[in-house]
């Protein structure tokens, strides 16, 4: 692993975060992110999202084959915010362009929650596929074992009597 472009990739999501101050990120060992098939059920039967888009379930990868997916790497970088207006999926993916133009050519982003690129997908080919991405929860992530396994140890708090929820994405890198 060239820790020299490792240190450009956290530059660029330092200077991507810089004016949030509710954004956090990790680098991280991949050993670290769980997966679980207990995570379809949730989308499936918690989700009014299921199935209307290529980032939901049944059309992302399951959770066994998404650990096969995260065998293949070592490296990756896990962002948070509690900032729901602050687009997860928009810096991961910009720091996975970064990350290939850095010759990083395994790069790969997963965001949170629905796509909501399109306002109706059509299921069929994307029409956005450079900044398309599925969520970690979509592709079998249990994304909380994996923050907490990160030092990441809330999920949603009580602030001033309202429910706030942290979001997380994942760039995948080596």
């Amino acid at each position: 692993m060239d820790n020299i472009k490792i240190d450009k990739i956290w530059e660029r999501l330092l200077k991507l975060t810089n004016n949030f101050e509710k954004v956090n990120g990790k680098i991280i060992n991949v050993s670290t992110v769980e997966t679980g098939m207990w995570t379809l059920l949730k989308c499936k039967y918690g989700c009014t999202g299921y199935g209307k888009s290529l980032g939901c379930p049944p059309h992302t990868p399951t959770a066994d084959v998404m650990k096969k997916v995260l065998d293949s790497y070592n490296i990756g970088i896990l962002i948070q915010t509690k900032d729901e207006k602050i687009s997860i999926n928009e810096i991961v993916v910009e720091l996975e362009y970064l990350a290939l133009d850095l010759e990083f050519f395994k790069a790969f982003a997963l965001g949170a929650g629905r796509c909501e690129i399109c306002e109706i997908c059509n299921l069929e080919a994307c029409i956005n596929p450079k900044t398309h991405r599925p969520s970690m929860e979509a592709c079998g992530i249990d994304v909380q074992s994996t923050a907490r396994n990160n030092g990441y140890n809330e999920m949603v708090r009580l602030e001033n009597g309202k429910k706030v929820y942290y979001y997380y994405g994942l760039l995948l890198i080596d």
